[in-house]
């Protein structure tokens, strides 16, 4: 499990991380468990614990779909929010609850309320192009005529 380029001190911390078990600590994430808390309750740091994930092969994505479920978590309790709110405590339920949508967005695309915006761009020179293109097509058989003005007093004269 352990590498052999690393100090006994990390090695302890590996094999004590490894003792609280992948299904503790990824029940602990789907339960909403944030990185900093996670990582300080194991004693570890953020670099350790991403070395701890690549050290086994799948537990990177059993951490990530732990992070997905914790994406519930969050926009619940921000609907809970919310609901419970009230006047004297809106201001702050407000930012509770855009805290939480955010956090749940960022685990989980579903919940990416953000209205996306669409570029569209049309180049003038582009149009011309495709009309050169459409005429050379037609081999240059092009119908020439002249238009007359029609209106309905004319049918009426007939």
């Amino acid at each position: 499990m352990v590498t052999k380029h690393v100090s006994a001190e990390v090695k302890a911390k590996l094999i004590a991380v490894d003792e609280v078990g992948e299904d503790e600590i990824f029940q602990r994430v789907a339960d909403g468990m944030d990185k900093l808390t996670l990582i300080k309750s194991l004693g570890i740091g953020y670099k350790l614990f991403d070395k701890w994930l690549d050290l086994k092969s799948g537990r990177r994505q059993a951490y990530e779909q732990a992070r997905h479920e914790a994406s519930h978590f969050y926009a619940h309790r921000a609907l809970e929010t919310a609901q419970k709110s009230e006047a004297s405590t809106a201001a702050a339920d407000r930012l509770r609850v855009d805290t939480d949508k955010w956090y749940a967005a960022k685990l989980n695309a579903e919940y990416d309320t953000r209205q996306r915006d669409v570029a569209i761009s049309v180049s003038i020179n582009d149009l011309h192009a495709q009309a050169a293109q459409l005429l050379a097509s037609v081999n240059g058989d092009i119908i020439d005529g002249e238009a007359i003005e029609v209106n309905d007093d004319d049918d009426d004269e007939r």
